[in-house]
């Protein structure tokens, strides 16, 4: 059996891209934490006062991350939107428009963290859902972004998948 290190350390890369083929992918440059946590569903069997069995279930898996900035063209994918551009340089203008009503779409999450010697870890969520999106311009600060959702399983490839590389590689592309 072959062993590497499994030993994650930092995050290197996040990448979003939309669940329908053939989509773009938008890269967070400045990705400073994803966090995912498996949604458990738990039963417990009691009779003559004690615990007889316990079960537990993955439902889905919540989901966390933040990044300085981000990108409109980051932003258009959580939301689902399109960046339209207007102008040219100097002048050019980029806009994401949101409006009551808008359903947030179905997203693929792909986060990496280095390993301890030349490996990786690959985190893969298949079929995410933003619930919740912001950010807080302030006054001697970068704009940190936050978003926050769940990912249920995508009906082929299950909810999230880690992966661990002998040798570091590259995010995927879709």
């Amino acid at each position: 059996m072959t062993t590497y290190g499994d030993k994650p350390f930092g995050l290197r890369d996040i990448k979003l891209t939309e669940v329908t083929e053939g989509s773009s992918q938008v890269d967070l440059p400045a990705a400073q934490t994803l966090k995912v946590t498996p949604r458990m569903l738990t039963g417990e069997l009691s009779g003559d006062d004690s615990l007889l069995a316990v079960a537990t279930f993955v439902q889905a898996a919540e989901w966390e991350l933040e990044a300085g900035g981000i990108s409109l063209e980051a932003y258009a994918v959580l939301a689902g939107k399109t960046v339209s551009e207007s102008g040219s340089t100097p002048n050019a203008t980029k806009t994401v428009t949101m409006s009551a009503g808008d359903a947030m779409p179905y997203i693929k999450i792909y986060g990496k963290s280095l390993g301890e010697g030349n490996d990786d870890i690959h985190v893969k969520l298949f079929k995410a859902k933003c619930q919740k999106l912001e950010g807080t311009f302030k006054e001697g600060e970068f704009l940190i972004t936050s978003c926050s959702g769940i990912a249920v399983d995508d009906g082929s490839n299950g909810i999230w998948e880690w992966i661990q590389n002998e040798t570091a590689a590259s995010l995927p592309a879709s």
